[in-house]
């Protein structure tokens, strides 16, 4: 599955520079709002060590990894949802994206303008929110508008949308995120043709600098307001908004930017319950990405739709196995190989081959 990752917040406080770090992709940066005005995209392999484990083993003539692409979007400022700024724009451009990463600056540096001209990451935090909140009461009430336009005569599924449209404006005009609803099933696949932004899961992104590594108040700040949101919270230090890409180049270190991915990666990997399988032949070693709960029947389609046509079986190595006993001949002589039915349920790590027939 493609995982579509926005980065977001006010303008000039590091997106752009976090987009070159996860990427290796250069952005344009400056000290001025608005730098970016087209959105920057790239999409990054998923770091994986779990394949070149299984390649040291079983040598295939080629290896494919798991995916997220990064947009990188101009800043967002207040009346960004009425189209202040370039806010409409952005907001349209983020709405196919799966989760939204926040970057908020935790940093004191005088040389690098701020929007308000001081530091305060709970404003700043409001500040877009409330945009995102606006922009989904806009949709919200534009999709009414529509329905009741479209429809004379209200059906049954007329009413369905109509309903639970109404019952996201009233979470939204009472400033309450539409992720943090259970809505039913039925609601849910209403809710998923609007493309909603509030209903993201939305991970913080705290740009520190070295300075303040082991004391930040406004690291804390912000902390305090994620926990209480229940929303994750990734700090990165040295990756403030500099002037030039010579600089930048030069105080982030690979290793530090991998260790950046890994985190923002594995975060993802959390809010949106995913995991990954493996599928293993002479010709290539591959990860797939898939949601938590996944049947074989599901997964089989992923790989080949004939897969899932002929599906007959699917056999399994756990990826642990697979290493301590050296390859599938190891794990069969351990007894190690299970087979599946259509409705197993595939796990983080699960080497799996499909037995069909057509």
């Amino acid at each position: 599955m493609q995982i579509d990752c926005s980065i977001i917040g006010l303008p000039n406080v590091g997106k752009s520079t976090l987009f070159s770090v996860l990427t290796h992709v250069s952005a344009k940066i400056a000290n001025f709002p608005f730098c970016t005005i087209q959105p920057n995209i790239s999409i990054v392999y998923i770091p994986d060590l779990r394949i070149c484990q299984l390649t040291d083993i079983f040598p295939s003539h080629k290896t494919v990894y798991g995916t997220i692409k990064f947009i990188d979007v101009a800043g967002l400022i207040k009346g960004a949802a009425q189209g202040v700024g370039m806010g409409a724009q952005v907001l349209n451009h983020i709405r196919s994206t799966k989760v939204l990463c926040h970057v908020v600056r935790c940093f004191d540096n005088n040389q690098i303008i701020h929007a308000f001209n001081d530091i305060d990451p709970c404003r700043d935090v409001s500040v877009v929110n409330d945009e995102l909140i606006l922009f989904d009461i806009l949709q919200c009430e534009k999709s009414i508008c529509a329905v009741q336009k479209k429809c004379k005569i209200i059906d049954v599924n007329s009413k369905q949308q109509l309903f639970v449209l109404k019952k996201c404006l009233d979470y939204l005009y009472n400033g309450v995120f539409l992720r943090k609803i259970q809505f039913s099933n039925i609601e849910k696949i209403n809710i998923e043709k609007l493309n909603l932004l509030t209903i993201k899961p939305i991970i913080y992104i705290a740009n520190i600098d070295e300075k303040s590594v082991t004391s930040n108040i406004y690291l804390n700040r912000l902390r305090a307001l994620a926990s209480n949101e229940q929303s994750p919270l990734v700090s990165c230090c040295a990756i403030s908004p500099l002037l030039t890409h010579k600089n930048n180049c030069s105080r982030i270190t690979i290793e530090r930017k991998e260790c950046i991915l890994h985190d923002i990666n594995n975060t993802i990997f959390s809010v949106l319950n995913l995991c990954t399988f493996f599928t293993i032949n002479l010709n290539v070693t591959r990860a797939w990405i898939c949601v938590i709960g996944t049947t074989a029947l599901e997964a089989a389609k992923k790989v080949h739709s004939d897969f899932k046509k002929g599906f007959i079986r699917v056999r399994v190595i756990k990826f642990d196995d697979f290493i301590i006993y050296n390859g599938e001949l190891g794990a069969k002589r351990a007894g190690k190989i299970y087979y599946e039915g259509k409705d197993y349920r595939v796990e983080d790590g699960d080497i799996l081959k499909f037995l069909f027939k057509i």
